[in-house]
């Protein structure tokens, strides 16, 4: 959990955390280490280091080693478990490549509010303790990232059916879905138009536009497009393809 501490500015946060990674690698940190790994110029770190010294957050002398202080510690600590955990949620969760998510997460860690943060970690408590190796959805996510285009069971669902029953009305469709007709509830007039259009059982459609209001909706049949007024598309039942 990130701590309610002092706020610095974001290039103060970057130095404060370079400092504390540093230190887990060695036990003592100079300016020129802090240069080195920031990739910055001696000069500049001197002036950093000052502002930090003036808000209690490390301790240096002149050519000395630089020391956090208990707050410092407190601070940087907060930053990098952020920094690791949003870096997690990047790489790991959305599959984002290692270095982009390196990169992300520290550009995100300054800006991100307490409580966005907190639900990122729900969200990654979540899926690590999910009784399933990964959630379902979260396995179709990635299916979608990859291929571009949702998996055959996500569209089953998102048209309202389940893998067993492909069996939906016309005005159900989504455009770009194919479906074959089944058969026209309709026994009047409207059915003997429907048919005279070539809404035939065993033939192919296509769902090519749908207006703004749900109707009307073009289908594309026998290479010829059919513009159907909503209730008059609920009376064809189709499976989708």
């Amino acid at each position: 959990m990130v701590n309610n501490v002092l706020a610095i500015s974001p290039s103060l946060e970057d130095y404060l955390e370079s400092i504390f990674v540093i230190k887990q690698k060695k036990q003592t940190v100079r300016v020129k280490d802090l240069a080195r790994y920031l990739k910055v110029k001696a000069p500049s770190v001197v002036e950093v280091l000052r502002k930090l010294k003036e808000k209690n957050l490390i301790v240096h002398e002149y050519y000395g080693y630089i020391e956090l202080t208990q707050e410092g510690i407190n601070k940087a600590k907060a930053l990098y478990e952020k920094h690791v955990m949003l870096k997690k949620f990047l790489h790991q969760i959305l599959g984002i490549d290692e270095k982009i998510a390196e990169q992300d997460a520290c550009k995100i860690e300054h800006y991100l509010s307490k409580e966005t943060f907190e639900r990122v970690i729900k969200f990654i408590n979540f899926i690590e303790t999910c009784p399933q190796s990964e959630p379902e959805w979260l396995n179709n996510f990635y299916y979608f990232v990859k291929h571009k285009k949702r998996p055959p069971e996500c569209k089953a669902k998102f048209l309202g059916q389940n893998s067993q029953n492909k069996t939906v009305k016309l005005s159900n469709l989504k455009v770009g879905t194919k479906a074959r007709i089944l058969k026209i509830t309709d026994t009047g007039i409207l059915k003997s138009k429907l048919l005279g259009l070539g809404f035939v059982k065993g033939q192919i459609l296509k769902i090519e536009k749908i207006a703004p209001l749900g109707s009307p909706i073009d289908v594309l049949i026998k290479n010829t497009h059919i513009s159907l007024r909503k209730e008059e598309a609920e009376k064809v039942i189709v499976e989708v393809l």
